[in-house]
C-alpha cells in the first residue's frame, strides 16, 4: 500500500514538472561522458605544479625559522635595550636567578662574568695542550711544567678574585628579596666597586691570554657564514 502511495506521488511530481534527481544525475553523466578526456600531459602538469608550491611552503617555513633563531639567539638586540638570556657560566657559582639578578642590577658586573667564563676556559685549554706536550716528550716535562705553572697561576689569581665578588651579589640578592630599598641602597652603594674589581681581574688574565686569542680561528664575514660559525660552536 505505502509503496503504491509512493510511485503515485512521484508520478504526479514528474507531471507537475518537478526534478527527477535520478534523470539529471544520468543526464549529467551523460554530459560527462561525451567530453574528451584529459590529455596525459596535463595531469602531469598539475602535480608538478603542485609539488613545486608545497616545495615553496617548505623553504619559506624554513627561511623563516632560520630568520627567528638569527635573531633571537645571534644578531644583536636594538641599541639601548638589554634583554636577559640564560647563558651557561659554568665557572660561575651563582643560581640563574642571581646571575638574572646582576644582569639586572649590575650589568657591568654580568658582562665581566660573561667575559670570565670565557677566559677560564682558555686557560684550561692551554694548560691541556701543555700538558699533552709533556707527554708527548717526558724527557722535557721540566719544561712543559715550568710553563704550565705560569698559566696555572693565572688561572688562580683570575678564580680566586671573582670568587670574592660572588659573595656580596649573594648577600645583595637576599637584601633586595626581603627588604626593597635596603637592597636598592646597598646596589647603588656596591656597584662600582664590584664591576671595577671584576674589570680589573679581568684585565690582568686578558692580557696574558691575548696570544691565545691571537692563534684562534677567526670567525667567517658575513651573516650567514657567521651565524653558520655560530651554530658550530655551540653544538660542535
Amino acid at each position: 500500500m505505502l509503496g503504491f502511495l509512493k510511485k503515485k506521488k512521484k508520478k504526479v511530481q514528474d507531471e507537475d514538472g518537478s526534478v527527477d534527481t535520478k534523470a539529471a544525475s544520468q543526464s549529467a553523466k551523460g554530459e560527462d561522458a561525451g567530453k574528451p578526456p584529459e590529455p596525459p600531459g596535463k595531469k602531469k602538469k598539475k602535480r608538478s605544479f603542485k609539488k613545486l608550491i608545497f616545495i615553496l611552503l617548505i623553504l619559506a617555513a624554513l627561511g623563516g625559522s632560520g630568520f627567528f633563531v638569527y635573531t633571537s639567539y645571534f644578531a644583536s638586540p636594538p641599541e639601548g635595550t638589554r634583554v636577559y638570556t640564560p647563558v651557561p657560566l659554568a665557572h660561575v657559582d651563582l643560581p640563574q636567578e642571581m646571575l638574572a639578578f646582576t644582569f639586572a642590577h649590575f650589568p657591568g658586573l654580568y658582562d665581566a662574568m660573561v667575559a670570565y667564563n670565557r677566559e677560564v676556559d682558555l686557560f684550561d685549554g692551554e694548560i691541556r695542550r701543555i700538558e699533552a706536550v709533556a707527554a708527548q716528550y717526558p724527557e722535557q716535562k721540566k719544561i712543559a711544567d715550568t710553563q704550565k705553572k705560569v698559566w696555572e697561576k693565572g688561572k688562580t689569581a683570575l678564580v680566586k678574585s671573582f670568587e670574592k665578588l660572588e659573595k656580596p651579589v649573594k648577600e645583595t640578592y637576599v637584601l633586595y628579596q626581603v627588604n626593597n630599598t635596603r637592597g636598592q641602597e646597598q646596589i647603588s652603594a656596591r656597584g662600582k666597586d664590584l664591576t671595577d674589581a671584576a674589570q680589573e681581574a679581568l684585565t690582568k688574565a686578558q692580557e696574558q691570554t691575548a696570544t691565545l686569542k691571537e692563534r684562534a680561528p677567526k670567525p667567517p664575514e658575513g651573516m650567514v657564514q657567521g651565524t653558520i660559525y655560530k651554530i658550530k660552536k655551540i653544538f660542535l
